[in-house]
């Protein structure tokens, strides 16, 4: 019998809490992905989850697990190092009308919720064509370290700083 590795661990472990967020009402799952690359030999999974806010106005989320190749090889030839493990993400997507002003402040606030795990990057478009005044917002949260097994507490910590997000985006968008 085959050892599950430590992405597959990971990922059991994950949904399971993802899971109990949405049984306990905090999110909705709408999405789940759990895709292979034969060609390159990585896995990712990820959830999409609504979270809604007091007034109604919600925040779709992907939260994503992968693992490359190199991760799989050092498991397969028992050499796990600290760069084995996977990586874990988060990505937001709102609508702005501010780019300068409410990107600024997101920005701060999220690398103040994040700090020091992740690196916060936001990348905002529109859609040719269509009228502007209202922006899509992408923000990546990427974590630095990789996940183990043994770390897989760090999983808990890393959702409730996203749901800490949610509400200071929240917060921010019914005081206007």
């Amino acid at each position: 019998m085959i050892d599950p590795t430590i992405y597959e661990n990971l990922k059991i472990i994950l949904e399971g809490m993802v899971y109990d967020l949405d049984f306990d009402g905090h999110l909705k799952v709408t999405n789940r992905r759990d895709l292979v690359d034969l060609a390159s030999l990585s896995r990712k999974y990820n959830l999409e989850v609504f979270i809604k806010g007091k007034t109604g106005q919600g925040v779709k989320a992907k939260i994503e697990l992968a693992a490359g190749l190199e991760d799989l090889a050092d498991e397969i030839m028992e050499r796990e190092t600290e760069n084995t493990g996977c990586r874990f993400s988060v990505t937001y997507y709102l609508t702005v009308q501010d780019i300068e002003a409410e990107c600024s402040e997101l920005g701060e606030t999220l690398r103040r919720i994040w700090d020091p795990y992740g690196e916060v990057s936001q990348k905002v478009s529109y859609i040719y064509g269509l009228p502007r005044g209202s922006y899509h917002n992408e923000i990546l949260i990427n974590i630095d370290s990789k996940l183990h097994e043994e770390n897989s507490e760090q999983l808990e910590d890393y959702l409730e700083r996203m749901m800490a997000s949610c509400k200071q985006i929240f917060h921010k968008g019914e005081n206007k």
